[in-house]
Formats: structure tokens, sequence, C-alpha cells
């Protein structure tokens, strides 16, 4: 590895770990004369895949960069033709590219495309499961930034432009750009609603004065509002703990889902909801009276621990023979990926209830569960379980022992016998009505005759 490589890597790190400056991009056409000017700090987030941990988010901005000193970032695209202007920028880690399309249609200019590539470096991308692989995230259809013709667009306020389901943003800060018109300097200025010190209804534009000072028009934020990302139904999975002698000592059959609230930057609360992801890292004990289940995920960052216990164990309740979990612990991060716009980013909560009877079955038996249980352990957070089964004590040749099913279940698997009994009975009633009418005229008919 030479200096050079060593340097951009060094660069990159630093990237990934401080925020993004506000660069100056410019564009020249073939005379030499700037066509398309740009000023942002602009960094990239995405989700990627880690062996045994599941869906990760990374985020890393575009290096330092300005008109005298370009640094590592590397300024193409192309000037205007045919109402359209595009800005390349890109970097040699990762290969990295934002491709950025501008459309002038009739006397407005907007953003009308984005498109980011980039490649699972495994130098950069730490254990990912697709090393070297190249991605690209086109986003088409936008209308963000918005000016008139001959005026540039500024929001210096933080946003977050979405490209697709999994993820993927870019986000931006200190923006001005102008990709139609530019004259040596900024035209008049656009300015988003967020800048503006005066909220005005609609669009007002304030007239310009004698000084040099360019006019202000106040135009909609141009970012999308974060909104926490919906999770598919999780799958069920198989956690099994195995003894000294080499016996599964706990198996559990179970799809856990995580919802919790937060507090956003405006300091509105939202709710977050993720499933615990197909293999996580299993471990935990096995005892005569206690035995725990843990599972690590998300880079061995977050856990879910369940504490399994028999009635009478520690003097806690009168035993009855019977087994439930009697706490659960959570450890989770608030990132902006899982927590969008959260106004605690990175912070780390544990949440526990030590207080629980969930799960409850006989010892040497399993308990069953097929419906949605809601484990409450605060009021803000919860465990959601569907497709249980579980047996934390006794199990008898490596598997579970009869079932016990849970009341839930017990109320789904009667009403359909239920609904027979009373369409049954339903039909009853009908055939005797249709009889006694069939009956009456018949006799209306004998006296007539």
């Amino acid at each position: 590895m030479n200096f050079k490589t060593i340097s951009v890597l060094l660069a990159f790190i630093t990237a990934v770990c401080a925020q993004a400056p506000t660069n100056q991009y410019e564009l020249k056409d073939a005379s030499n004369k700037t066509c398309l000017r740009a000023d942002m700090a602009l960094s990239i987030q995405v989700n990627y895949t880690k062996t045994n941990d599941g869906s990760v988010t990374f985020e890393w901005a575009l290096p330092a960069h300005n008109l005298t000193n370009p640094g590592d970032v590397t300024v193409g695209g192309s000037c205007e033709v045919n109402g359209t202007a595009q800005l390349t920028l890109s970097i040699p880690p990762a290969s990295t590219s934002v491709s950025m399309t501008f459309t002038m249609e009739g006397q407005d200019t907007y953003l009308s495309g984005v498109e980011l590539s980039y490649t699972e470096d495994p130098a950069i991308f730490v254990n990912t499961t697709t090393p070297n692989n190249n991605v690209t995230v086109p986003k088409t259809g936008l209308e963000v930034f918005e000016a008139p013709s001959g005026q540039s667009y500024k929001c210096n306020n933080q946003g977050s432009l979405a490209l697709d389901d999994a993820g993927s943003m870019l986000k931006l800060a200190n923006v001005q750009v102008q990709a139609f018109g530019f004259n040596e300097t900024f035209g008049e200025v656009t300015e988003c609603a967020a800048d503006a010190t005066t909220p005005a209804p609609g669009n007002t534009t304030t007239p310009a004065s004698n000084s040099t000072t360019p006019a202000v028009t106040t135009m909609p934020m141009p970012t999308t509002t974060p909104v926490p990302p919906t999770p598919e139904p999780p799958t069920q999975n198989n956690y099994t703990l195995t003894g000294g002698d080499g016996k599964v000592c706990l198996m559990a059959l179970m799809a856990l889902q995580i919802e919790a609230n937060y507090t956003k930057t405006d300091g509105k609360t939202a709710t977050a909801k993720w499933n615990v992801p197909a293999n996580p890292a299993v471990s935990g004990t096995c005892g005569n009276n206690t035995s725990t289940l843990e599972l690590k995920y998300d880079g061995n960052d977050s856990t879910v621990m369940i504490t399994f216990t028999k009635s009478g164990a520690s003097g806690l309740l009168q035993d009855d023979g019977k087994f439930m979990a009697s706490a659960i612990t959570l450890v989770y991060t608030e990132t902006s990926a899982r927590f969008p716009d959260t106004n605690n980013t990175g912070t780390v909560r544990t949440v526990a209830n030590t207080n629980l009877t969930a799960f409850e079955g006989s010892v040497g038996s399993s308990y069953k569960c097929m419906a949605e249980q809601d484990v409450s352990l605060t009021g803000d957070v919860m465990l959601i379980a569907t497709d249980v089964q579980v047996q934390p004590f006794g199990l008898s040749d490596n598997n579970f022992d009869t079932a016990e099913e849970c009341p839930a279940d017990n109320e789904i698997s009667n009403i359909v016998p239920i609904a027979v009994g009373c369409a049954l009975a339903g039909l009853v009633v009908i055939v005797l009505i249709a009889y006694l009418i069939g009956r009456r005229k018949s006799h209306k008919g004998y006296q007539q005759v």
C-alpha cells in the first residue's frame, strides 16, 4: 500500500468520524466559465449486512474540498443541455460517487434526480457479507431545491433525502446551489422555509432594496419527513442451549419484535419498531431452577436476555410446578437509521422488567402460543412475541415435551366450532320457518276444497 493510498484511507476514516464539512463545488464549460455552483455539507448513510450481525448502518462524509484546494473530491458532470444539468462528485475510497441531476422546466429549476454508487470495500465495510459488491441506488422524480431560473436555492438547515426503502440517504446542510444562469456569483436567493426568520403564509417575496442584498423567496424545506422504518412480520427462529452433557437443556422457537418510543429533535414522540434478526449470537445458562437465554445482534451492540424461573425458586412464588419468563432485559442503541430524527443519536438504552410471569407453562411440558403476545417492559418499550414454543427445563430426547397451549390459542381454535354451530342453528331456524309457512298454505287450501 503506497503513501497516497494510506493518505486517502486516513482522510476517509476522518470523514467517517467527523461531521461533513461545507464544501464548494464548481463545474466549468468548454470556455472555462463556471456554469454550475454548489456549496454544501454532504454525508452518505447506507445499511449493509455484516457476517453474523445482520444489518448495520454506516455513514461517511465527503472530505474537505474548495475551489483552491480540491482535495480528494473529483468534480464532474455536464452544463445545461436541453434544460438539464448534472453535477457528479467522486472520491476514491469505496469508489463513492454522487450524481445530481438538475432540471429547468419553464421558469423553474429543481433537483430532479440523484444516483449514489459505491463499492463494499471490505477494508471500509468491515465484515460485509458481500465484499467488493458494487451498489447503485438511483432516485428519480424529485422536485426539491426549487428556485426560479437565474436564482440560487439556499438552505442552511440540516435535512435528509431518502433514496430507497433500505435506509440509503443523503444528509445535507448549508446548501446553496445554482445550476442555470450562473454568472460569476450566485444570483438572487430562494430560501427554504426552515431558514426564514418569520414564517409567512404561502410563498412570499421580499422586494429588493437599493442595496446589493438580493431578494429572498420563502420555499418549502427540501427534505422528506423522517419516518421510522416499518419492518416485515418477524420470522420464527430456533434457539437452543446445550448442557455439559451434550444434551439440549433449553429450546425456544419464537419470532421477536421490539417496539420503543423515542423523542425527536422537535420534542415530539415517535415509535420505532424492528425485528430481532435471524441468526443472532445465542448464549445463556441452564440451571435447576433458573435458566437464561441471551440473543446478541447488531454487531453484539444489541441484546435480548430472557430469564426463565421455576415457581418457588428463591421463595418468590409458591411452588406449583410451573415455569415462566420472570425477567426480560433489552439493550439497544438509538441509531439514526432505526430512530430517524432522534434527539439522542448514539445513546445506548438498557430496559428491563424483572417482575414478569410471561410464557408460563408446567415443568416437564413446553409452553406454546402462536398468537401475538405483547410483553411490556416499561411504558415506552415492549417486546412482541409470536409463534412461540419454549421449554427451559427438563427436555426429553433433545426435543419439546407435550405442549400446553396459551388461552389465546384456545380462543382462536374455539372460533371455528362456534361459527359452525351458529351457522347450523341459523339453518335449522330457516328450515323450521319455511316448514311452518308451507304447512299454513297447505292448510288454507284444504279449507277451500
